[in-house]
């Protein structure tokens, strides 16, 4: 399982001096409750990644793998 990695959605939020949830809600167009639903699960979604990729997330950055997730299935 892969999670969005809340280290490249900080960098990309400084980048484009991003503050908030609602700051980003108001550059994608997308809720800040979906903001806060991704940020808070960290569950990546077709909408959240693709918002991500139109701010310049760096593709081999904005997942990373569950280790626990990984672990508990070996």
């Amino acid at each position: 399982m892969f999670l969005l990695s809340l280290d490249e959605i900080e960098r990309v939020k400084r980048a484009h001096r991003i503050r908030s949830v609602t700051g980003l809600a108001e550059v994608t167009g997308l809720t800040r409750k979906t903001w806060s639903t991704a940020l808070r699960d960290r569950r990546p979604t077709p909408q959240v990644l693709e918002a991500l990729a139109r701010l310049g997330a760096r593709p081999d950055r904005v997942l990373i793998a569950d280790e626990a997730a990984i672990s508990m299935s070996a």
